[in-house]
């Protein structure tokens, strides 16, 4: 009786620590989830974005919080103060219920500044696929970078979805031997995410050298088909060309 008596009482104390969890979820709760978030979404505090075992400023996965309802994905980027994640929560396909937008920082220094989007259902806690911005302007944007004029001008040559757009600065203003400039724009080095204006945005910077950019490829994104795909795409060149 006694014995008996004694495992009535461990089962009440183990069932207790389990209900007094901080963080209500269906998820079980992960002793290495940092207990500060690192993103709060301005629109609804309830709105939350924790690392899961950061090591060195970094994090391999992630615990979306909204409201009671948690869950782990295998997300990856900074946790340090300058680049950590920006989380949104407002209705960004138009279906008049919001979705958690979350952007990652990837990899940030000199000439590089690498984000990454993603977009969850606030009912499901599923994500939605979206279109890498990287994937779209490999496939619609090309270009080439050609020295005319005995190196004197440099041609720029981009085309989006076959309407081709051209500057031709003078080769004194750039800072780099134009000679070692690379034959095509680099679209890969810098890619950010906009998701304070509606709709949904990436920018991606095109380079002739690791350190000298010409000009923006704007992106919007469209939803269509429950998923958020690159819609128009628009080439901005930079001052002074």
């Amino acid at each position: 009786m006694f014995k008996l008596l004694i495992v009535i009482l461990l089962s009440m104390l183990l069932s207790s620590s389990v209900m007094t969890s901080g963080h209500p979820s269906s998820d079980p709760v992960n002793e290495t989830v940092q207990s500060r978030p690192l993103a709060s979404a301005p629109e609804d505090s309830s709105v939350r974005l924790y690392a899961v075992n950061p090591s060195q400023g970094l994090f391999q996965s992630a615990v979306l919080e909204i409201g009671q309802q948690r869950h782990t994905f295998q997300w990856s980027g900074s946790a340090d103060i300058s680049t950590a994640p920006q989380l949104f929560y407002r209705d960004v396909n138009g279906d008049g219920v919001r979705e958690a937008v979350v952007i990652l920082t990837r990899a940030s220094g000199t000439g590089v500044e690498l984000q990454e989007l993603h977009i969850v259902n606030a009912r499901t806690m599923e994500e939605y696929a979206v279109e890498s911005a990287v994937d779209a302007v490999s496939q619609r944007v090309h270009s080439s970078v050609e020295l005319r004029d005995h190196n004197r001008q440099v041609h720029i040559a981009v085309t989006i979805d076959g309407v081709t757009h051209t500057i031709n600065p003078k080769a004194s203003v750039f800072y780099d031997d134009p000679a070692q400039f690379t034959k095509y724009l680099d679209f890969s080095s810098v890619v950010m995410y906009d998701a304070e204006q509606l709709p949904l945005q990436a920018t991606l910077s095109g380079s002739v050298s690791p350190t000298e950019f010409v000009g923006d490829l704007d992106l919007k994104y469209v939803y269509e088909h429950e998923r958020f795909r690159v819609g128009p795409i628009e080439f901005e060149a930079s001052s002074p060309f």
